[in-house]
């Protein structure tokens, strides 16, 4: 069991008082470019990183983490840069690198577009056995907060990636009081695939594959969006012509959050998946999704909990087991219980 207790700077000393945008949202979902190609072209993870060293890495100077399995290639890896407003993400997967890209964002509340108001922060990096965790945020206009989290399970091979876009303390869902009017969010993030790479949709879910021919290399579960397309909704996972992968999401109340799960271990990706959107209560009282959210996934025969809360902590109850935490990735037993692969406080 591995757990990480979080410190996280206060949100709203790193707010800028300036009114001047630093940054703006993508506009539109970003084509592949040579930007990003570029970017990475500067990085020497050998200078960055003590690669010989057991993993994982993390350059605080530097602003750059390499999430990484094991020391032995053929690597599963995540690399992170987030020395500039947009961040480059690189995922490779049993030594294939399935994406080098910007991972893009863009959200308004009510219509009105948020832009941000400082650089990113780390929030928290941990690495133990079972893991590797990055969390990062950005500050936002209006008292927003992006937090963009990466976790690579190293004996599991999942990734979670995931943005929660959290409005500013005073109008969380928790303390608002009852029927107060709840705002419009709606986000997307974007990633560019790397031009190799197939996308395959499933025709009745919502889950996909990134496949070479009849290959699959990995799945990918939007964990957020609900699985059978015949249950619609404002949310979808998309595949465009120029090779971006965009996950859209719209909510109504104080936060959203926005998963994706990737499965590094090719073997299971011809196996049965599936996920569910769980239920989350407190004291007795569901609670909405702008509070907390929790999800179920299956790949194979293995199975992980996820919990993830968006409004101040409590005491909460998903699928039977407590947590008055901010965020925990277990891994579900046969016999129903559940072992720690990290809880974050």
């Amino acid at each position: 069991m591995s757990s990480a207790t979080l410190r996280r700077a206060s949100k709203s000393a790193s707010l800028s008082t300036d009114s001047t945008p630093l940054s703006h949202p993508v506009t539109s979902a970003s084509p592949p470019n040579a930007d990003a190609a570029a970017r990475r072209a500067q990085l020497n993870l050998e200078q960055l990183f003590p690669l010989r060293r057991a993993p994982g890495y993390y350059n605080a100077s530097a602003k750059a983490a390499l999430l990484r399995r094991g020391r032995k290639p053929p690597h599963d890896q995540v690399l992170v840069d987030y020395s500039q407003p947009e961040i480059l993400t690189e995922l490779v997967a049993e030594g294939r690198t399935l994406f080098s890209s910007f991972w893009n964002w863009q959200a308004t509340v009510d219509g009105q577009p948020l832009v941000a108001t400082g650089p990113w922060e780390e929030v928290l990096w941990h690495t133990d056995s079972d893991v590797d965790f990055l969390e990062i945020e950005l500050p936002l206009a209006g008292g927003w907060v992006l937090q963009r989290h990466w976790a690579l399970a190293r004996q599991d091979r999942i990734l979670l990636m995931a943005d929660a876009l959290l409005g500013h303390e005073s109008q969380t869902a928790s303390s608002a009081p009852a029927g107060n009017y709840r705002p419009e969010i709606r986000y997307q993030g974007s990633l560019a695939l790397n031009p190799q790479w197939n996308f395959e949709a499933a025709r009745e879910s919502r889950e996909a594959w990134l496949t070479t021919g009849r290959k699959r290399h990995a799945s990918v579960l939007p964990l957020a969006l609900p699985e059978w397309r015949a249950e619609r909704g404002h949310s979808e996972m998309t595949h465009d012509d120029a090779g971006v992968l965009q996950l859209s999401m719209s909510a109504q109340g104080a936060a959203l959050y926005a998963p994706l799960l990737i499965d590094l271990d090719s073997s299971r990706t011809r196996q049965p998946l599936t996920w569910r959107r769980l239920t989350v209560a407190e004291n007795l009282q569901i609670v909405r999704r702008d509070e907390a959210v929790g999800y179920r996934a299956q790949l194979g025969i293995q199975n992980w909990l996820i919990y993830r809360t968006l409004a101040p902590r409590g005491n909460r109850t998903v699928l039977g087991q407590n947590y008055a935490c901010d965020f925990v990735l277990s891994r579900m037993q046969r016999t129903g219980e559940t072992e720690v692969i990290i809880e974050v406080q």
